[in-house]
């Protein structure tokens, strides 16, 4: 057999085509992240969470390479520069980031430093997002877009922002707001800037579809938006009207569907012109997908376009249709979430499964000594007999054979024809049969149809120091993939299909489904785990949503995590470390107190103590226990 290359690892777990060229193998094995793409600079995550333990910092760990913002910044802001130099399109492009991809301050704070230069914006949809924005805005005059209902509060406080020097658009989502905006308006005196957002009647496509269409939540159709025409000429505001607000949808998957919604949507801001509607901006919304998987195509865990192509695609639509109906360009504003922040962060968290196989009882004897072959029921002695003698030839009957036998094995055991250790025999026997199968089966080219799903039977369940519900709902949720890659050894073959467990109760705490050289896998391949090693496995292209949609299942609570830049002298520089929840502050998201949890226990075991059912030792010890898990990491450690 050839030996087993970083090349090959790469192809199995199809690196190269959903890595954006951000994430390879070095030649020890080990899988690096860079700053931008193509970037000779890099971190070795298994390097990196080894620097990490030594600091006590324990896993899951999400690390977040803050550098990796700005590239991705940088790209779309790069694509859509070249776009416009190619089209000789008059106008220009702004990025706006809609922070309820991702919240987090130190999130929202980068990506608002790291684009000032490319005049980013920022994108809210409630309240405390709003104040959030406007924080980040302070001192930065960054410009906010509102879109999401709005309040009487809501709306006299963007107005207010408005007066004091803040630039805010306040998006018109349905009729009544307009009503309200324009009531607080003449109530303070405060003219706002304003944007109307319409509801198209074309569609997206995969999880999110339900974003645009007839049947949309958000927007004014058409007759709605002559209303509001009406509306605001009537209260002398129409020059209030600065932006056309459209979105069809997150991860676009197809881009027949992008091209749809440009058509419809500047057709729209074409007639509103026409109809004396000043208007500047067109903001095309979100739906720039992310290659989950690497494959390239319209399924709803990839796009079957680029960056270039949905850039080129904006700019050419709008700029053709401007130029037909003889109305002014737009200046194009995009809310490109999704494409910014997913690949900025990694989970890294430990394999918990040790060689528990050797455990397993050794039937071994079983093969060779021919006076317990005598022993054994009529059902395992033909299953024996099936993989003493399975070769390529008999390699479909005898399959069926041991799957019919290994149900019969059941079947009997129920009945109490055989006894627990046959049973046992039965399925060491079966496993045997199994793993052969598939060394015969690897070597057959094309494999036989009914051959092709068999491996699952060889999957082992790898149990994994994590909480799905956590750290990556969607995959719990709506069936999202993400790419999952051991970080080390990866100059050997992974020699074990597995599927992932993670630490909840829950049985829907497992990942069936994943990323492999061909698209979707029923089974992740990994390595037979060393007793003397920590065996790490990464969670990549997270960024977006994951870490703001996390839930309390099992009251596991936010991981530790580490916000890193790469530093040329030193490799990388650890910028913050945000400890994850404590079992206390877990537990207080539910509303139980700590301190009234210990004193209840005290006083039982004081009473206990009193009647010498248990020592003051044991008291305290059990005490000092308590406290310690209090103030412990929720994950698991030793």
């Amino acid at each position: 057999m050839p030996k087993w290359t970083i090349n090959d690892s790469s192809k199995v777990y199809n690196i190269e085509n959903w890595g954006a060229e951000l994430f390879s193998i070095n030649k020890k094995g080990n899988v690096c992240v860079h700053p931008s793409p193509n970037s000779k600079y890099s971190i070795d995550l298994r390097m990196l969470m080894d620097d990490l333990i030594k600091r006590k910092i324990k896993p899951p760990i999400l690390l977040r390479f803050m550098n990796i913002l700005e590239g991705r910044i940088a790209s779309i802001s790069r694509v859509f520069k070249n776009a416009i130099q190619e089209n000789n399109y008059p106008a220009r492009y702004q990025t706006f980031y809609p922070i309820k991809v991702n919240q987090q301050r130190q999130v929202v704070e980068a990506i608002a430093n790291f684009g000032k230069k490319y005049n980013i914006g920022l994108e809210v949809g409630s309240k405390p997002e709003l104040v959030a924005a406007i924080s980040m805005s302070t001192g930065s005059n960054l410009p906010i877009i509102c879109n999401g209902y709005k309040d009487t509060e809501f709306i006299e406080t963007v107005l207010f922002a408005t007066r004091v020097g803040y630039d805010i658009t306040i998006v018109i989502e349905k009729l009544f707001e307009l009503e309200k905006i324009v009531e607080v308006s003449k109530r303070t005196g405060i003219l706002p800037k304003l944007g109307i957002r319409v509801k198209l009647s074309s569609k997206g496509i995969g999880k999110w579809s339900t974003s645009g269409g007839d049947d949309a939540k958000f927007g004014l159709r058409i007759s709605e938006i002559i209303a509001a025409i009406d509306k605001l000429k009537e209260s002398n505001m129409l020059g209030c009207v600065k932006l056309l607000h459209f979105h069809v949808g997150s991860q676009i998957t197809k881009i027949d569907k992008i091209k749809n919604a440009l058509i419809e949507g500047t057709r729209i801001y074409a007639e509103m012109r026409k109809l004396g509607v000043d208007l500047e901006f067109l903001d095309i919304g979100g739906g720039l997908g992310v290659d989950y998987d690497g494959s390239k195509s319209s399924y709803f865990s990839s796009v079957n376009y680029s960056i270039e192509e949905y850039a080129n695609d904006v700019i050419y639509q709008i700029k053709n249709i401007c130029d037909d109906a003889g109305v002014p360009c737009p200046n194009i504003i995009s809310e490109s979430g999704r494409a910014t922040v997913a690949h900025y962060s990694v989970l890294v968290t430990n394999v918990l499964n040790n060689n528990t196989q050797t455990l397993l009882p050794d039937f071994e004897s079983v093969l060779s000594d021919a006076s317990k072959v005598g022993e054994l029921s009529p059902t395992v002695k033909k299953l024996l007999d099936i993989y003493k003698s399975i070769d390529r030839h008999s390699l479909r009957e005898d399959y069926h054979d041991t799957i019919q036998l290994i149900q019969e094995s059941v079947s009997l055991f129920n009945l109490g024809y055989l006894n627990m250790n046959e049973r046992a025999h039965a399925e060491w026997i079966y496993s045997r049969i199994i793993r052969k199968i598939n060394n015969i089966v690897e070597k057959l080219k094309p494999i036989p149809e009914e051959l092709q799903n068999f491996q699952l039977s060889l999957r082992q369940t790898y149990f994994t120091n994590f909480s799905l519900f956590q750290s990556i709902p969607d995959s719990w949720a709506i069936d999202q993939l993400f790419p999952i890659v051991p970080i080390q050894r990866l100059d050997e073959k992974p020699d074990v299909l597995t599927s992932i467990a993670d630490i909840t109760c829950d049985s829907d705490g497992e990942i069936t489904s994943f990323v492999g050289q061909t698209g979707r896998t029923k089974a992740l391949p990994l390595h037979k785990i060393k007793s003397d090693e920590d065996y790490y496995i990464g969670f990549f292209l997270i960024g977006a949503y994951q870490e703001i949609l996390g839930d309390m299942h099992n009251l596991f609570g936010d991981t530790n995590a580490v916000h890193i830049t790469f530093n040329k002298k030193t490799n990388y520089k650890i910028d913050t470390v945000i400890t994850g929840d404590t079992t206390w502050e877990s537990l207080k998201y539910v509303q139980y107190d700590s301190s009234e949890i210990l004193k209840r226990i005290r006083n039982n075991l004081e009473k206990d103590v009193s009647l010498q059912k248990v020592s003051i030792e044991e008291s305290s010890h059990f005490l000092e226990l308590m406290e310690k898990t209090l103030q412990s990491y929720t994950y698991l450690g030793e």
